[in-house]
This record gives C-alpha cells, sequence and structure tokens, in this order.
C-alpha cells in the first residue's frame, strides 16, 4: 500500500478531466482498507472512487481518495434453482455479466456493458434495458470508515430505489463496500424483453431478437441484443470522454404528463420505483406519479449533436455528454447546468444529476 501525493486523476476519470487528489491510495485487502482508514491520512475529506466512471471532477480533491481494487469472485450456495456469487467490490461489472452468461446464470444478462466495479455498480443500483441490481443482491459487506469495521447488510438494510441506495446518498462516504452476494436464476424464467423506444428511433429489444435469432429466446440471445442496442446509439469510451448517462429520468404527475405528451411525440412514461418499461395499470401507479426519459425532452429542445467548446451531446444519444479529452471540470460542469436550466426554462422540470461532482 502506497500513499501518493498531489496525483493525478486524468487517467481515473472517463471525462479525462484534469484534476489532482493531495492523496492517493488502491488498496488490495481488507486489510490495507483498515490500515489506511487508521492513518493519520483518513483525517483528511475522504472520497471513494470505483472505475471512475460516474464521476465529474470540477476542482482538486483536498483530502484522500481511496480507490478499493478488491478481487475475487466464489460461488457460495448453489441448488437446482439457483446460485448465490459473491464478487468482490474491484471486480469489473461487465466481465460478471459474461461470466454470469456463459454459465447460463440469468438475472443480470440486460446490464452487459456497464462500465462499472461491482462496488460502484452496487452503490449506483445500476440498471438497463428493464432488469435492476436491486433484484439480484441479497447482502452487501462494507467496512465503517469511522470505525474500521465490517458490517454485512440485507438487502432491504441497502434502502434500493430507482438509481440509488444508501450508500450513495445516506451513507455516502461512510462505508467502503467490500463484496457483494448476487442470486441468479440456474432455471431460466422469463426473459426480460419489454424494453422499447419511439419506433421513430431504436425500436424494441423484441425487434432487435428477431432481426437475428428465432425463438425461444436464451439469456445469450437477450446479452446479444442489448450489445447491438448499445453499440447503436451509445458513444465508445475508447473514442469520447463520458460517464454515459448524466441525468436520472425525473418524476412528475401524471397530469403533467398527459400535458407533455400533447406536446411531445412519442413521450414514454415509466413506474418510479425502479427501472420497469411497462405500465399495466395506470391508477395504480405510486403516489400518482411517473418517470420519464430525461433524453426525450432533452432531444426534443434540439441538444442532441450540439457543442460548446469541447463539451457536447453525443448526436445519437442526448443523455449521453462527451467530451474530445481536452475539456475541464468547469467547462463540462457549465454544458451540464446549460442544459438543466433549459429544461427547467421549458418544462419547469428539474433535472437531478446520476453523476458525482465534486
Amino acid at each position: 500500500m502506497k500513499i501518493e501525493r498531489n496525483k493525478n486523476l486524468k487517467d481515473y476519470n472517463q471525462y479525462g478531466v484534469e484534476a489532482k487528489a493531495k492523496y492517493f491510495v488502491e488498496i488490495s485487502t481488507k486489510k490495507e482498507i483498515v490500515d489506511v482508514l487508521k492513518s493519520e491520512y483518513s483525517k483528511d475529506n475522504l472520497l471513494i472512487l470505483g472505475d471512475g466512471n460516474n464521476i465529474l471532477f470540477t476542482k482538486d480533491f483536498d483530502g484522500l481518495i481511496i480507490k478499493p481494487n478488491l478481487k475475487g469472485r466464489k460461488i457460495v450456495e448453489e441448488n437446482d434453482d439457483f446460485v448465490l456469487v459473491e464478487m468482490a467490490s474491484g471486480e469489473n461489472w461487465d466481465e460478471f455479466v459474461k461470466w454470469a452468461v456463459k454459465n447460463s446464470y440469468q438475472g443480470i444478462e440486460n446490464m452487459i456493458l456497464i462500465p462499472s466495479s461491482i462496488g460502484g455498480a452496487v452503490s449506483q443500483n445500476i440498471a438497463a434495458y428493464g432488469q435492476n441490481i436491486m433484484d439480484v443482491v441479497t447482502k452487501v459487506y462494507a467496512i465503517e470508515i469511522e470505525t474500521g469495521e465490517e458490517k454485512e447488510f440485507e438487502h432491504k438494510d441497502c434502502e434500493f430505489k430507482y438509481r440509488e441506495s444508501i450508500f450513495k446518498k445516506k451513507f455516502k462516504n461512510k462505508y467502503i463496500i467490500t463484496s457483494a452476494v448476487f442470486k441468479l436464476n440456474k432455471v431460466v424464467k422469463e426473459l426480460e424483453t419489454s424494453y422499447h423506444e419511439r419506433k421513430s428511433r431504436y425500436g424494441s429489444l423484441e425487434d432487435e431478437l428477431k432481426s437475428f435469432a428465432k425463438e425461444p429466446y436464451t439469456i445469450h440471445n437477450v446479452m446479444t441484443a442489448v450489445i447491438n442496442q448499445r453499440n447503436k446509439k451509445l458513444p465508445s469510451v475508447s473514442e469520447y470522454g463520458t460517464c454515459g448517462s448524466v441525468f436520472a429520468n425525473p418524476t412528475i404527475s401524471k397530469e403533467k404528463y398527459l400535458e407533455l405528451s400533447k406536446i411531445i411525440s412519442e413521450l414514454q412514461s415509466y413506474p418510479v420505483d425502479k427501472l420497469q418499461y411497462t405500465i399495466k395499470e395506470w391508477d395504480k401507479i405510486n403516489d400518482n406519479y411517473v418517470k420519464i426519459p430525461a433524453g426525450r425532452i432533452i432531444d426534443e429542445l434540439g441538444w442532441r449533436g450540439k457543442w460548446e467548446r469541447n463539451v457536447g451531446v453525443y448526436d445519437k444519444h442526448a443523455l449521453c455528454i462527451v467530451t474530445n479529452r481536452k475539456a475541464n471540470g468547469k467547462d463540462i460542469y457549465e454544458f451540464l447546468e446549460n442544459i438543466r436550466n433549459d429544461v427547467k426554462k421549458h418544462y419547469d422540470i428539474d433535472l437531478e444529476y446520476e453523476i458525482n461532482i465534486i
């Protein structure tokens, strides 16, 4: 374990922003976590940094950044119906999805190509194409920063909500996730293929599946269909600086949704609690509210493909902000705020950030 001073963070955030950390340490064992928490450096401000896929640095960080690199995967329980897999927090999420599909374990195949560590994925409660990580996590293990003690969180303790968990807000930078246990199906249940977009855009997951496979579809077919869809519309991290989607889908009243749908064609709506693409009973929607796609309203205002200096909105997806890797953090933040202000002005909707802004 080596504490570095004035560490350049350019290679540790996906926007490629130039910023420095007063102190920086990468840890690979639980003992190293405890040791660094007992050190004099932990008295500074602390920031837990995953793979840098969900963070924007607008300035240097005056404190200690801890980057957990814990590795490991083990099956902790298995029967004819399911398998429980414990994944260390530093493992790569995308590699986990591929491993699960290769072994015919169902439950996360729709969440392929999400750049994240396991710890970051759990904290952010990632979701994609109708699947949610909150539906497969059974336990989370984490070390409390104040005491250095390891604690176990059952699913209910994590307080998962849409794009949120207890580790993202209530306990932000109070715990370091060390591992999580996932429950995956060995007997394939109903596949999640409800994802759909405007017909004028990229269509549905079912349409994608029909273009290359025949029923009954496999989880590998679904994963391939998601890969195809994502490659059509999302920016490559090798070409752009990007954290993907930066704004959460806003929650509005059903009445406001009906008003907006009269002026915004093909405006979709989703349940509030988690990512889901079907609403069957409007009268049972939680608290009379729905979510709408943030990308759709940003697109409607003409932001898709628009650039200001070194920052722009990807021309194939209005929710993805990209850079040419020459932008600084303040320029990116100013661009994001311009979008938020425009949405507020025209639709009276306050967009909330999905990414962490430092």
